[in-house]
């Protein structure tokens, strides 16, 4: 579900002025036979900071034209105001809840509903230094290819990481797989979790890490994982394909044992 509406809705906030994209076509970075996608932002990323009042939450109250309907009982579903891809859908809590604790079950029902094709990712941030931008709850949902995905179920990672294959997306075992990440990963501390991303597919849940959120002005989230990077100029392009983008990937995550 979601997908249809959020089309609709889409298109409503683009004649409106009310979703404001923030990319520029990709640029293709090649590294061990992997076709990295790297975006520049446009003009409508400067905006993004000023959007709102220091400390305000875009999540509560949602900006009405960027709903887009229900998901369960205790969350929301909304675009992205600032989408790097479109529609992005943002699986929020009808409530605040810090987005450093642990995922529920019930987030996990609701970010399920949008998993209706092979092609949708899900992507997660726990906190700034994972890239989370916003304190409130929210899973996030596109529609994209995964220029990683060779060495995520290949087993080639380079650094720490859970990797969990399924046939189908049962809740149930989704949540059990998370809470073992969560376990064997260290990444329970109190009430909050330490930095961690996960990218989910219909085919596999991907949990690892995170050390620091940027090296050199390079931000990196969650979706930097499945092989696409945001950057504010050209030259960050040029400079992320000098220094590495694997040793990037890796410095922003955890080393593998031993390495």
């Amino acid at each position: 579900m979601f997908w249809k509406q959020a089309e609709i809705v889409t298109r409503q906030a683009l004649d409106s002025g009310d979703l404001m994209p923030i990319t520029t076509d990709a640029e293709t970075i090649s590294e061990q036979g992997i076709d990295f996608l790297g975006y520049v932002v446009t003009q409508n990323a400067r905006k993004k900071p000023i959007a709102l009042a220091p400390g305000a939450n875009p999540f509560l109250p949602y900006e009405p034209a960027m709903y887009v309907a229900p998901a369960g009982a205790e969350h929301v579903c909304l675009l992205n105001k600032f989408p790097v891809l479109s529609p992005h859908l943002l699986i929020c809590s009808a409530d605040f809840v810090p987005q450093s604790a642990p995922l529920t079950r019930a987030d996990f029902e609701a970010w399920r509903l949008g998993f209706t094709g092979e092609d949708v990712l899900g992507f997660y941030n726990s906190g700034p230094l994972a890239g989370a931008s916003q304190p409130h709850r929210h899973m996030q949902l596109v529609k994209a290819e995964i220029p990683l995905e060779p060495c995520i179920v290949g087993g080639t990672l380079p650094f720490r990481h859970m990797l969990f294959t399924h046939q189908t997306l049962e809740v149930a075992v989704l949540y059990a797989s998370y809470l073992e990440a969560l376990t064997r990963l260290s990444l329970v501390d109190g009430d909050h979790c330490k930095p961690y991303n996960i990218l989910l597919t219909t085919r596999w849940m991907l949990v690892f890490p995170r050390s620091q959120n940027n090296i050199e002005g390079v931000f990196a989230n969650a979706l930097n994982y499945s092989g696409r990077f945001l950057v504010k100029h050209p030259e960050q392009l040029v400079w992320l394909k000098q220094y590495g983008i694997f040793r990037y990937l890796t410095e922003c995550a955890q080393y593998l044992d031993g390495a």
